[in-house]
């Protein structure tokens, strides 16, 4: 959403994928001003790739409602791809339906839609009227097939009197001419589906020519192909994934190939240009596991090296771009139940999320509630709660309101793991650092402080010998007694009655010589003192000498120092 401030006017900008040959238009004009007919091949995977497309849209419970042949852009001579969706605050609002749409373009609109009323058939009468528009580029001028289309709205039968003309004057299959009475159909109720398309033997047949697993038939590489991949080189395994990126044996090949890839022996790899085409290769064959599963394998060898590169920076704002986040949350939404995959996904994902703008775009994806999910069904995995552990801290990091409620979930099933785990170092370090993060951003609610707080105490005495564990422990108790007496009373007087004031002056012993573990010991101290005579009177009893040795110990850290004789001033006053 951007604010022009010259005109004082809010605008909504969609960000597209740019596709460099142009768009359907440009093809249909040029072919209808010289004359020329659009070869059916081309036609058929036009229509292959836009049903594909739409069925997935439809079945996502979203409605283009603005498709016309300017908005089918092209990435080759033979790669459609839907662009500028029409927004239904858009679509449902006179005023900026007059602007978006140009009264030129609603000749390709169905009728209920210029009453502003849209379903998913709405998008096939736009298609059927696109099919239309290619199938006469030889025999209509722009003119005619603008008042045909009008017409096909206000007297139906006037399009069998134009498909005798294209059977007559340019040849089309008949399978093709019969689709466009059904698509055409002028009541929405009588209008296929996309989905109802599939019943038709001629659009399984270009589905399998684009190689859709809606076919159920998948495209197979002519005999030989692979041969070429057999001394791995890398130059040969790239071409053959730019050349076949419909065929689903050419992509796990290449995959294959590209998981054993060794620099010195295979050549050169550009890592930004292979991790676009391997993210490609996962989300057109969505359907198949094994490209899924040797796909991440790939990304994950891949930005291992990327992110030890001397210009880690540079190659981080490269490639880890919307493409790549979309892909890998597609895998693990495809299959959440296969735990290998999701590992292994988890992980790079925790890579590319230490940047903060990588972190942000997982987050916008609605990720946070996935993850959560699978963390509460995943407790016997240990390994997979860790990595929900630490991907949940990347993500948290960037929340906003809307990720709130899930996030509250993430509570307690934090809190079973840490019951569950209390004697794994590891896993118990990093779900401690979620639950700071968590109590940071205010998740934790007053019912659960108790509970939080008694957890973080055990951790602490359990693995206090583990320097990133202490300083969290530390700072997310600190944001728990910030918002809560409950959770101060029981650092000081633990349900089981030991004070966990001992806790902390052991880990002060530990780690003396860590200044950031002692500065958030102090900064705990500082925070609990400011409540009431009777904790300051217990606490004072307690700390007053740790705190004195601590002024010794860093007289040169101001910071350190400081947090100190704030905390000593609040207890003894």
């Amino acid at each position: 959403m951007l604010w022009d401030h010259k005109i004082s006017s809010l605008f909504f900008c969609l960000v597209m994928d740019y596709c460099d040959h142009g768009n359907l238009e440009q093809i249909v004009r040029e072919n209808r001003r010289q004359g020329k007919i659009i070869d059916e091949k081309i036609i058929q995977r036009f229509l292959g790739q836009t049903i594909d497309a739409l069925i997935y849209v439809h079945n996502k419970s979203v409605t283009h409602r603005n498709l016309k042949p300017s908005n089918i852009l092209m990435k080759r001579e033979d790669f459609f791809v839907i662009s500028d969706f029409l927004p239904q605050t858009l679509a449902t609002d006179e005023m900026k339906l007059k602007i978006r749409v140009d009264p030129e373009r609603k000749i390709f609109m169905a009728p209920e839609s210029l009453e502003s009323m849209y379903t998913d058939k709405s998008d096939i009468w736009s298609l059927g009227c696109i099919l239309l528009d290619l199938m006469t580029t030889s025999i209509k001028t722009d003119a005619e097939i603008v008042q045909l289309l009008e017409e096909v709205k206000l007297k139906p039968l006037s399009l069998q009197k134009n498909l005798e003309e294209i059977q007559d004057k340019v040849g089309y299959s008949e399978e093709l001419r019969q689709l466009l009475p059904k698509m055409l159909k002028l009541h929405s109720e009588e209008r296929p589906s996309a989905t109802d398309l599939l019943r038709e033997p001629y659009v399984i047949q270009f589905l399998a020519l684009i190689g859709s697993s809606l076919s159920g038939i998948k495209k197979t590489l002519p005999p030989g192909i692979l041969d070429e991949l057999k001394d791995g080189n890398v130059e040969k395994v790239m071409g053959l994934m730019k050349r076949y990126p419909d065929f689903e044996d050419a992509q796990l090949s290449a995959l294959k190939h590209l998981t054993s890839y060794d620099s010195g022996r295979d050549g050169v790899l550009d890592i930004g240009d292979t991790i676009q085409l391997v993210s490609l290769a996962m989300r057109t064959h969505r359907d198949s596991y094994e490209v899924q599963w040797e796909g991440s394998r790939v990304l994950h060898s891949l930005i291992s090296q990327a992110m030890e590169g001397e210009d880690e920076d540079e190659e981080e704002q490269r490639w880890a771009g919307d493409d790549l986040v979309i892909t890998l949350v597609e895998a693990v939404r495809t299959y959440p139940q296969k735990a290998e995959l999701i590992s292994v996904t988890f992980s790079v994902m925790i890579m590319i999320s230490a940047s903060a703008q990588t972190a942000e775009m997982l987050r916008r994806t609605g990720f946070l509630l996935d993850l959560v999910r699978i963390m509460a069904r995943s407790l016997e995995n240990r390994d997979m709660c860790q990595s929900c552990c630490a991907l949940l801290w990347s993500l948290a990091m960037t929340e906003n309101q809307t990720d709130g409620e899930c996030l509250k979930d993430a509570v307690p099933v934090i809190c079973a793991l840490l019951t569950k785990y209390r004697t794994d170092g590891p896993l118990v370090e990093s779900a401690c650092t979620a639950l700071w993060i968590l109590g940071v951003k205010g998740h934790i609610m007053a019912e659960q402080t108790e509970t939080v707080t008694l957890l973080l105490l055990a951790a602490l005495k359990a693995h206090s010998q583990r320097p990133v564990l202490a300083k969290n422990v530390c700072s997310a108790l600190t944001s728990l007694v910030v918002n809560s007496e409950l959770a101060a009373y029981r650092v000081l007087v633990p349900a089981a009655g030991a004070s966990g004031l001992s806790v902390i002056k052991e880990l002060y012993r530990l780690h003396a010589d860590d200044p950031e573990i002692v500065e958030n010991i102090c900064l705990l101290f500082s925070e609990m003192a400011y409540y009431g005579s009777t904790h300051a009177e217990l606490l004072l009893q307690h700390v007053d000498q740790l705190l004195g040795d601590i002024k010794e110990r860093f007289e040169s850290l101001e910071e350190i120092t400081t947090l100190a004789d704030t905390a000593l001033s609040r207890l003894k006053s």
